[in-house]
């Protein structure tokens, strides 16, 4: 996995964050690949970048939690008070 340059400012990844995640797409009776990884740069931004096929793209979110919700489709679990 490459870190690509982010999207919204042009700087370099600093870190990742969280592990790469890897799944396939499926269209009609095909499967691919593709392996997304987050990163988030010096001013702060998290973007993910997705390698499928040997296309590369980056997409930008506001947060971690915004790009959990787009892949779990639910909306972040509220802790019970107390806890």
């Amino acid at each position: 996995m490459t870190s690509e340059p982010c999207p919204l400012c042009g700087a370099e990844a600093v870190i990742t964050v969280g592990p790469v995640y890897g799944g396939v797409t499926r269209k009609l009776w095909r499967r691919r690949p593709f392996e997304e990884a987050l990163y988030r740069c010096a001013e702060g931004h998290v973007y993910s970048v997705r390698n499928e096929g040997g296309s590369v793209t980056t997409e930008p979110y506001e947060s971690v939690d915004e790009w959990l919700e787009r892949k779990t489709g639910t909306e972040r679990l509220e802790r019970p008070p107390g806890l």
